[in-house]
C-alpha cells in the first residue's frame, strides 16, 4: 500500500499531493503548522493543537473556514488509511495561491495539507545518555509564539550545532535563555523547582510544555515560570527539552560542560514516565 496524505479535502497518494508554484507558503513562508502525536489510537492533546493552529492563523490574518472536529477526524482517518496505530501528524495551512505580490491578499482559499510518519523515538539508552547542546544567539523574528512555517533560522542553527558536534542548540536573547531550535527548554534549579521561561512572543507555547507543567504540578513538583540566563542554565541540576514529536530529551552537556552527573536526572525520568502513563490512559 502506498503512502497516503491529505491535500485540500482529499486523501491522495503521497506523490500526487502537489501544490501551486505560486502558493504563498512556498514563496513567502506564509502559513502555519502543527505536529500532533498519535498513540494508542488517539490524538494526544489534539484539541489543544488545533486551537493553537487557529490562533496562529488568526495572528497571521489568514482567513479560513476550517472546523476543529473536521481536522481532528481527518488526522485519525489519515493514520487509519496508512495502517498506523501510532506516529505523528504534520498539518500545514497556507494562505493559498495567487500572483506573487508583496502585500497580503484577502479572501484566498487556503491550502491545507497533512502527512503522517512514525517520527523518531529515543531508546532507553539514548534517554539516559541525554543530548549535548550549544548555546547560540536567538536570530529568529520576534513572533515566535506563532507556529509559522518560516523555520529557516531554527533549521540553520540546528544544522550548525550538528556540524559542530552537538545534538541541538538553545537560543539566548538579550542574556535570557528562550528555547531550543524546535523545542521548549526546562531546568531544575538548586531548590528543586522546575523552571521554564514564561510564554510570551519570544517562545512558542508548546502543547507538550503545557501538559508536562500540568503533570508536574499534579505530582508535587513545583513549577516556576521565570526567565533565567546561561550561567543558571549550565549550573542547573537538570536540563531538558520538550516537543510533541520527541516528548522529553534530557540535556547532559551544554557548551561542553557536563550537567548534573552527565545522565538523565530524577525529575526528567519521573516526568517522562508520568507522560507515558498519561498517553496510555
Amino acid at each position: 500500500m502506498s503512502r497516503i496524505s491529505f491535500l485540500n479535502g482529499e486523501f491522495l497518494p503521497h506523490e500526487k499531493c502537489l501544490v501551486h508554484i505560486e502558493d504563498r507558503g512556498f514563496q513567502f513562508a506564509d502559513g502555519a503548522y502543527e505536529v500532533t502525536l498519535f498513540k494508542n489510537g488517539k490524538l494526544i492533546d489534539g484539541d489543544a493543537h488545533v486551537k493553537r493552529l487557529f490562533r496562529s492563523l488568526n495572528e497571521m490574518k489568514i482567513e479560513h473556514n476550517l472546523e476543529k472536529e473536521n481536522l481532528l477526524k481527518m488526522q485519525i482517518e489519515l493514520f487509519a488509511k496508512n495502517n498506523m496505530d501510532e506516529g505523528i501528524c504534520y498539518i500545514q495551512v497556507t494562505r493559498g495561491a495567487t500572483n506573487r505580490v508583496p502585500y497580503v491578499p484577502k479572501n484566498l482559499p487556503v491550502t491545507i495539507s497533512a502527512t503522517v510518519s512514525l517520527g523518531k523515538k529515543m531508546t532507553p539508552e539514548e534517554f539516559e545518555k541525554g543530548v549535548s547542546i550549544m548555546t547560540h544567539d536567538d536570530i529568529r523574528w520576534k513572533r515566535c509564539d506563532i507556529k509559522s512555517v518560516a523555520l529557516f533560522a531554527s533549521s540553520f542553527i540546528n544544522q550548525k550545532a550538528k556540524d559542530l558536534g552537538f545534538d541541538d542548540a538553545i537560543f539566548v536573547r538579550d542574556g535570557v535563555v528562550t528555547e531550543g531550535t524546535f523545542a521548549n527548554a526546562f531546568i531544575v534549579d538548586e531548590a528543586g523547582n522546575l523552571v521554564t521561561k514564561p510564554a510570551d512572543n519570544l517562545i512558542l507555547q508548546g502543547i507538550t510544555r503545557n501538559r508536562l507543567i500540568e503533570i508536574a504540578q499534579e505530582n508535587g513538583i513545583k513549577v516556576v515560570e521565570r526567565s533565567f540566563d546561561v550561567s543558571e542554565l549550565v549550573k542547573a541540576k537538570e536540563v531538558f527539552l520538550t516537543s510533541s514529536s520527541l516528548i522529553l530529551r534530557p540535556v547532559t552537556q551544554i557548551d561542553g560542560k557536563v550537567i548534573g552527573n552527565g545522565k538523565a536526572g530524577e525529575v526528567s525520568q519521573k516526568l517522562a514516565s508520568l507522560y507515558q502513563q498519561f498517553t496510555s490512559n
